[in-house]
């Protein structure tokens, strides 16, 4: 008895982990470059960071959504960089990012050479 329930919570959280891996679009990220590293949020961004070190150890990473994004663009994989100081300086003028919060990158999405913004990374002390 204590087998069958060993296989069921074994087999149940294989096919939660595979639930959440398709739910969170990974198995449709593009190439990435080495030190690239992938992020993805409930609220449709899905980000190729590239150029910005891994600091998921120390920092949680939020992802704000551009508002007036195509519907077909939803969920299409962007490519986020760091931002300029002009950049940056226009984003925390909009949005309050808190003690400790940084603008990490801003997400493009290129649709046959018209670069638009998809949304922006942001990052906070993991405490």
């Amino acid at each position: 008895m204590l087998k069958k329930i060993l296989g069921l919570v074994v087999v149940g959280g294989l096919g939660y982990v595979g639930y959440d891996y398709y739910r969170a679009g990974f198995h449709t990220a593009p190439e990435h470059q080495p030190g690239d590293f992938l992020l993805s949020y409930s609220n449709g961004l899905r980000a190729v960071v590239r150029g910005i070190d891994n600091e998921k150890a120390s920092r949680t990473y939020l992802g704000y959504p551009a508002s007036n994004v195509p519907s077909w663009y939803q969920e299409t994989w962007s490519i986020c960089c760091t931002s300029t100081q002009e950049e940056a300086n226009a984003f925390t003028t909009q949005v309050e990012i808190g003690p400790g919060g940084r603008l990490e990158a801003i997400c493009e999405i290129d649709a046959d050479g018209d670069v638009f913004v998809r949304g922006w990374i942001t990052s906070v002390p993991d405490l």
